[in-house]
């Protein structure tokens, strides 16, 4: 595990070290291949002791316990986001006009977002840009216990070339020296990871199907983060951003629409093949890139009366999107993708609003996934995707004590994650 984030982990190390027993009516813990019936699992302090069925798992004698009692309720390990902005107020205007609110109002629509995230489950983020300071500011904030949260991981400014996807962020840099020194200003500034952008974006005037930096430029990005102990993400949207952030070896690629310049996505085989081989993963925020949450709007108002015209073309619009989209999915499933896959939201922009991250694994299932490896993309994958493999991502002796506890079962019905009856982040139950 990296630096940083080992901090970001243990930053309730002190809690009380009294013993819970937490007993379910089943449990799946992210990385097994079955469920766990009338399970057990024991923890100290932020820790897991042990897990398994109530027979099995005992507190040592004499000692004080809390018990917790969750049946017939289903436990699965705390959700992670690996894709979001917190700052960002996810109320449909573009970009620019977000930008328009200070500072402060962005911290404050951060502490807002981040709660909102946790009393669904989620127990974990990876922030990906925000402007300025404020993502140190709000990380600072949960630190001081002035705000609640999951535990988040932020990358600070997101790296971008000259007019290039949120430039309005302030970390613009052109040429491979000047961004291995916007890296090493992050890194000192405490950024978690760093955020590259390899392509345009929604940022008006960029072009989402052209890459923005060479292979050099996103090279010395990865080449300085990891001589710190700092993992790297991509934003590439763009085939071309693809190739050259494979080339780059970066670690994770968020969207990976394969787009061209016509701004049509072509799976390409052999840049798949290459980017399986460099062990990196990928993230397509499947919310974002078909609209899904617009998409339900639309159905729901159908529901109780007639769309107008313009509204009924939108729909048609995000259909076509979703069947692109997943069928692109599908596509890198076929290729080997299967444990590769990392849930992430995007939420804040646009209209993606927090507390839903189980559309992606809905969506996740919906391209053929398995409901277990949709879930896992959002446990025990994700904890790889940003290095804390080793203390998140599944119930097990020695990790963190994030648990989601809902009704239903989501091995079967996926949605049934969204029935949360408890929230437990780091041993702690605070939902």
């Amino acid at each position: 595990m990296l630096g940083h984030e080992r901090d970001v982990v243990q930053e309730g190390a002190s809690a009380n070290r009294r013993l819970v027993l937490l007993r379910c009516g089943k449990l799946y813990d992210g990385v097994s291949p079955s469920v766990l019936e009338r399970a057990t699992v024991l923890i100290q302090g932020t820790r897991i002791l042990a897990v398994g069925p109530e027979a099995d798992v005992k507190p040592p004698p004499g000692v004080e316990v809390d018990e917790w009692v969750f049946d017939p309720a289903f436990a699965v390990p705390g959700l992670i986001d690996a894709h979001t902005h917190v700052s960002l107020p996810a109320d449909g205007r573009a970009y620019e006009q977000m930008m328009s609110d200070s500072d402060e109002l962005m911290a404050l629509v951060g502490a807002a977002n981040l709660d909102r995230h946790l009393r669904a489950g989620v127990t974990t983020i990876r922030d990906n840009g925000a402007r300025g300071q404020v993502g140190f500011a709000l990380r600072e904030g949960q630190r001081r216990g002035y705000i609640r949260g999951p535990r988040a991981l932020f990358a600070g400014r997101p790296i971008t070339c000259s007019g290039g996807h949120c430039h309005f962020m302030n970390a613009v840099a052109d040429g491979p020296d000047a961004v291995r020194r916007e890296v090493r200003t992050l890194v000192h500034e405490g950024a978690d990871f760093i955020k590259i952008m390899a392509s345009g974006g929604g940022t008006a005037g960029t072009l989402p199907g052209c890459a923005s930096y060479t292979v050099e430029e996103l090279r010395a990005a990865v080449e300085e983060a990891h001589s710190f102990g700092k993992l790297t993400a991509a934003h590439t949207r763009a085939k071309a951003g693809m190739v050259n952030a494979v080339l780059a070896r970066v670690d994770l690629l968020e969207h990976a629409q394969f787009l061209d310049q016509d701004m049509v996505p072509r799976f390409d085989p052999k840049v798949a093949e290459k980017l399986l081989e460099t062990g990196a993963f990928v993230g397509p925020t499947l919310q974002a890139c078909t609209r899904h949450g617009a998409m339900i709007r639309l159905l729901e108002k159908e529901k109780c009366g007639r769309l107008s015209d313009q509204e009924k073309r939108r729909k048609s619009e995000y259909q076509e999107r979703r069947e692109m989209f997943l069928g692109l999915l599908g596509k890198l499933l076929n290729a080997g993708f299967g444990g590769r896959i990392v849930a992430g939201s995007d939420s804040g922009c646009g209209e993606i609003t927090f507390g839903h991250l189980v559309y992606d694994l809905e969506l996740m299932v919906a391209a053929g996934m398995t409901n277990m490896a949709a879930l896992q993309a959002a446990t025990s994958v994700a904890a790889r995707a940003i290095g804390l493999g080793d203390l998140l991502g599944s119930l097990e002796s020695g990790k963190e004590a994030d648990l989601l506890v809902v009704n239903g079962d989501p091995l079967i019905s996926i949605a049934d994650l969204n029935r949360v009856v408890a929230v437990i982040k780091g041993g702690v139950r605070v939902v």
